[in-house]
């Protein structure tokens, strides 16, 4: 299974779609109506694809993801290696494109892609991931 799954993130970081997210992710990054309208066309996705296992794992990610592209995007917090914010874009563009390696449209494994995508950058950002969690303890709630 561990081999399989590295196997089709392999396909998916060297597929064109992931390419062009990763292209299109610098310009994101510089325009915070565009990282706010992405954030929400991935919550609007992941909130329509009902519940499941996969589903609410994907969900937990989206959503986890979506607070530092929020918080980054409205300059709450910068303390982010670039590098690292661009790889969450580009899996936030790659998650919200219905074309990719396995289109959306297909039954049960057209997330496959999408859920290994957004769990490998999970791992390899997981101290950034920890540094903004920290961040957010913080950070007194807003009324």
């Amino acid at each position: 299974m561990a081999s399989e799954t590295n196997q089709l993130i392999s396909k998916v970081l060297e597929s064109v779609f992931y390419k062009t997210a990763l292209r299109r992710a610098p310009r994101l990054a510089k325009n915070a109506h565009s990282l706010l309208k992405l954030l929400k066309n991935a919550l609007v996705k992941v909130q329509s694809l009902g519940v499941g296992t996969t589903v609410d794992i994907l969900r937990d990610k989206v959503v986890l993801l979506g607070g530092l592209i929020k918080s980054y995007a409205t300059g709450e917090y910068r303390n982010i290696e670039i590098q690292n914010l661009l790889k969450v874009i580009a899996g936030f563009i790659y998650f919200v494109s219905p074309i990719d390696i396995l289109p959306d449209f297909l039954p049960f494994v057209g997330l496959t892609d999408d859920v290994a995508l957004l769990m490998f950058i999970i791992k390899s950002i997981s101290d950034e991931i920890e540094k903004f969690e920290q961040w957010k303890k913080k950070v007194p709630l807003s009324v």
